[in-house]
């Protein structure tokens, strides 16, 4: 009921926003949205979308915006779409493609001349994407999102120029930009850039000039139109149809031409373009670098298609023959006094001028005109029907439009990522942006978190509890491009350098001066501690890892001298910019279907939640919560979901520390034995120390944590409500902390005897998120007590997808003959079939110690570091926890030192019984990419590893502790996600497929 309420209300809101549908009646009116309500929200309000499609429709002064429709079900769309005439349907997938292509196909023979689009959310699902299907000629274009907010723009525009060219170019002599590409991943990103710098061009030619309010219309309406081609044919069909009207041809070397690809067809066009229309300026965009000079021979430009400043030197080009339009402030003789490029220095002039000129634009309607243009669209429409005489003075005039522009403005920073504002800043909770740009992927998680706690009435479903998120500031994608080019760091960053290099470098060059002017802005606004946080535009998008990957900085914030806080603060932004080309980071992405270059760092500053204890700071309890459950027990189902829960700062579940679990829809359940809870509850925790007022950020992540025992939080009043004492007599649990004992930290006054309604809200949230998003989520939380309040504050500090599941495949274990498996566990993650891997890197169990685990781990590396010299994946075995901060629990390694291992198990040893890892950041990112995962369990029966057959195998590499074996055949791996077995078999020909396993294929 309550998500119903929840959709009803975006509904709501987004049908007040659409106030401008019907203004433009030659153009896209009406869109059909198709996606989840996630990802909806994300295309919608990354970059603020509905903004920029009213602004920029206003701009080209035409009288019609466009509506969008969301439909979130395919049964839905189909209702709405036989009720309503569409003229443009966008359908988002993200890894399920049949439902798009069923949709299209009924749509289309409903209404086989309404354009259909298919927008992929990322690389990694356009990869999944088998673009010789023939079926996939029912959309009339796809294209690729990737988190670029303006694309929705371009391809409302592109389909706008499609279908109004050829009339547009006869009536008014309107312009044609020729693009030549086949690549979705490369016209997705070409398009919307085009479009900007062409609008930006179109309005800076009438603002120069006094023209007629006629001619001004015409003048808006004539922007160049952008027509795409993917083949030769197509390519010479547009230009033979445009030819008059060409002002550009942007074109790649290798496309199609006569059915087969032709590596020469981009200069083979350029030489006829050439000879047809020898002044037609031209570009050639490729990845082969050596073709450069060709080009230039050509009499064309040049730029490298995996230029990591691709779209700014396409920007560039253009700029050098389109102007951009600033208000022009003027005197009634034509005379220039001012200008202004941003609405700040436009409500500063506007304050300054004459009342002549006042009086002068208002009386032509310049000013909401320029409004429109940028987006003001609210402000323009109140002030248009207004005139000079409606008003006692022309200071009064003034007034109005600045009291009106503050006003709106004001308005509009509900669902938007407003601007540094000192009062907002000092009187509420806030969410802001100090830079320009994406917000990233954590950054739309927030975003989204935001819209969640302004929409929905938590209070009535959980009353007891205040839900909420804290103060944050957004530094966008455009302050890290500034930092990178000003200080020329691209190219050298680009190029393999050790850490302790990058950061050294990184943090000796100036941020932009705008941008130090608002961190000290925002410092003398905040005194509290802060996390500084990466926000890769790839971080947490469905199916895309990187989770974990960048750094996150902890700052006290707590020095006298403001100038050092400021230096921090300016370090750990600067910190967070060098992660990105760290070892692990560029790990990540040779391991995936994305590019370095192609990624963008956002930042985020949040105030960090907590108390301050004595010398310290930390939040009661920090943990994570899971919509989906690998390791069910008893008789919770997956879908009831995991929450896990440690005192003290979540960096301590981030480098794997052991913590206490429960189901948040049975948070009453114990999940394992009560002797199993005690031995393996936490005992240490992570806190931010307030004694060091200036940590030595060079250090790393932790230079400004302290690890503490679990007894020095024995001073705190709340300490009774998450702490138990085993009572090793009665073998049982005693709520509380008046006994003596060992401390357990099980939340059992809070979960048990619910003293608050924590387990139901986590739930309701993950619910909500799941539902929202279309897909099994992980939400990062911290729980905090304050005396000043009466309930205590559960902050949701991120929302990020988890993994869809795969082919469905199905494991009965019993009917398995154990001789012709290698593994078999009811321990496992992932899903599906796999055949690809013949080699196996695994610990030798009869030479493992564990107090040598830091000498595995190195050797484990250099494995790892052949595999990826000679490009192969591999299966990797060895007792404990991978990827543990504990070298006492496991091999201690990092994803980078492990980065072509396909499938990870973990086993028992005798005397050496460890849990899995399960809710660190390092497992989470073997489920974002895809990396399956076995748990071998030496007390149970069904569980299974055949050592024997392992050591008679002849190694290829061995070292001190470890082997790297070569298979002559596959191994046949198969997991059954919904159950969590798994079995892997010594060959394809062994695996008895027909008795053991079926699949849904």
């Amino acid at each position: 009921m309550y998500f119903n309420e929840l959709v009803s209300t975006y509904d709501s809101q987004r049908r007040e926003r659409n106030i401008y549908h019907d203004l433009m009646r030659d153009r896209v009116r009406e869109i059909l949205l198709v996606g989840s309500l996630y990802d909806s929200f994300v295309v919608e309000s990354d970059g603020v979308l509905t903004e920029q499609i009213y602004g920029e429709y206003f701009k080209l002064n035409l009288n019609a915006v466009p509506r969008i429709t969301c439909a979130y079900t395919e049964e839905s769309a189909m209702d709405l779409f036989r009720d309503g005439r569409f003229d443009l349907v966008v359908v988002m997938a993200s890894t399920e493609f049949d439902m798009p292509l069923r949709l299209a196909v009924s749509m289309k023979s409903t209404w086989p001349d309404i354009p259909i689009l298919l927008m992929v959310t990322d690389n990694s699902s356009l990869a999944m994407l088998d673009m010789s299907r023939p079926e996939l000629a029912v959309f009339n274009r796809i294209f690729v999102w990737n988190g670029y907010s303006k694309l929705f723009v371009g391809m409302i525009k592109y389909i706008e120029d499609w279908r109004n060219a050829r009339a547009d170019t006869h009536a008014g002599q309107v312009r044609v930009i020729l693009l030549i590409e086949d690549s979705v991943r490369y016209y997705s990103r070409y398009l919307p850039v085009l479009y900007r710098v062409v609008l930006k061009q179109t309005q800076a030619l009438i603002e120069g000039e006094r023209i007629a309010e006629t001619n001004k219309l015409m003048s808006i309406r004539a922007r160049p139109k952008v027509l795409l081609a993917n083949t030769y044919e197509d390519a010479l069909e547009v230009f033979e149809s445009y030819k008059p009207y060409l002002l550009t041809v942007i074109t790649d070397i290798r496309f199609r031409r006569n059915g087969e690809f032709d590596d020469n067809a981009g200069f083979d066009f350029l030489k006829f373009v050439k000879q047809e229309l020898p002044d037609l300026p031209m570009l050639v965009q490729s990845s082969e670098t050596n073709v450069r000079e060709k080009a230039y021979a050509f009499g064309a430009s040049f730029i490298d298609k995996n230029s990591e400043s691709l779209e700014m030197e396409l920007a560039a080009f253009f700029e050098a023959n389109l102007g951009f339009g600033n208000f022009v402030f003027r005197m009634p003789n034509g005379a220039e006094i001012g200008q202004a490029g941003n609405m700040s220095e436009f409500i500063q002039k506007l304050n300054e001028i004459p009342i002549e000129s006042l009086l002068y634009h208002a009386g032509h309607n310049h000013f909401s005109a320029w409004l429109m243009a940028r987006g003001e669209i609210n402000v323009a429409k109140i002030m248009k029907p207004y005139r000079i005489t409606d008003f006692g003075s022309p200071e009064e005039l003034r007034q109005f439009i600045v009291n009106m522009i503050d006003q709106i403005r004001s308005v509009h920073s509900r669902g938007i990522v407003p601007e540094l504002d000192p009062e907002m800043v000092k009187h509420s909770r806030y969410l802001c942006k100090i830079a320009d740009g994406s917000v990233g992927g954590k950054g739309r998680g927030l975003l989204f978190i935001r819209s969640l706690l302004e929409n929905f009435d938590f209070p009535q479903y959980v009353p007891g509890i205040e839900i909420s998120m804290p103060n944050t500031v957004f530094i966008g994608i455009d302050e890290f491009e500034h930092f990178l080019e000003s200080n020329g760091l691209w190219s050298w960053a680009y190029y393999d350098k050790e850490v302790q290099d990058l950061r050294s470098v990184f943090v000796q060059k100036p941020l932009s001066q705008k941008l130090e002017n608002n961190l000290r802005q925002l410092l003398s606004l905040s005194k509290r501690p802060l996390a500084v946080r990466s926000s890769g535009l790839f971080e947490d998008m469905l199916m895309v890892p990187f989770s974990g990957v960048y750094d996150t900085y902890i700052l006290p914030n707590n020095h006298p001298d403001s100038e050092v806080r400021f230096k921090q603060l300016s370090t750990a932004v600067k910190l967070i910019y060098a992660s990105l080309f760290s070892k692990e980071a560029r790990a990540y992405f040779e391991a995936t279907n994305y590019n370095l270059e192609e990624e963008r760092m956002a930042v985020i500053i949040q105030e960090l939640a907590g108390n301050r204890h004595g010398d310290y700071f930390y939040p009661h309890i920090s943990g994570v919560a899971q919509s989906y459950n690998y390791y069910p027990i008893s008789y919770v189902k997956p879908d009831d979901g995991l929450c896990i829960a440690a005192l003290g700062l979540g960096t301590y579940l981030v480098t794997g520390g052991t913590a206490f679990r429960f189901c948040p829809r049975y948070p009453k359940l114990d999940i394992g034995p009560l002797e199993y809870i005690s031995e393996n509850t936490q005992r240490y925790f992570h806190v931010l120390s307030l004694r060091d007022k200036d940590p030595n950020l060079l250090k790393g992540e932790m230079a400004s944590l302290f690890e503490l025992p679990i007894d020095a939080a024995e001073s705190d009043r709340y300490f009774s409500m998450f702490a138990s004492t085993w009572d090793s007599l009665d073998q049982r649990f005693v709520p509380g902390v008046s006994t003596d004992g060992h401390r357990i930290i099980d939340l059992a006054n809070i979960l048990k005897h619910e003293a608050y309604p924590f387990a139901k809200a986590i739930d309701i949230a993950l619910d909500i998120g799941k539902r929202s998003m279309g897909t099994p989520v992980e939400i990062e939380y911290a729980l905090n007590f304050d005396d000043d309040k009466q309930e205590p504050t559960l902050y949701l500090l991120q929302l990020k997808p988890l993994i869809h599941l795969e082919d469905q495949i199905e494991i009965d274990l019993s009917s398995i003959q154990k001789d012709a498996c290698f593994l078999l566990s009811r321990n496992c993650m992932g899903n599906g079939r796999d055949l690809s891997i013949h080699n196996i890197v695994w610990v030798d169990p009869r030479k493992f110690q564990r107090n040598e685990t830091l000498e595995i781990a190195a050797e484990i590396e250099e494995l790892d570091v052949l595999a990826r010299k000679e490009n192969f994946d591999y299966l990797l075995i060895g007792p404990g926890r991978w990827g543990t901060r504990d070298r006492w629990l496991g091999v201690p390694v990092s994803f980078d030192q492990i980065s072509h291992a396909k499938v990870i198990v973990e086993m028992d040893l005798p005397g050496f019984v460890v849990d899995s890892s399960l809710g660190s950041h390092f497992f989470h990112n073997l489920t974002t990419m895809r990396i399956k995962y076995m748990k071998i369990n030496q007390g149970s029966a069904d569980d299974h590893i055949d050592l024997e057959w392992l050591y008679s195998l002849k190694p290829r590499v061995g070292t001190r502790h470890c082997v790297l074996t070569e298979l002559n055949t596959s191994l046949d791996m198969r997991f059954d996600g919904r159950s969590g077995k798994g079995a892997i078999f010594k060959s394809t020909e062994s695996s008895n497929l027909k008795r053991a396993i079926e699949t849904g294929n």
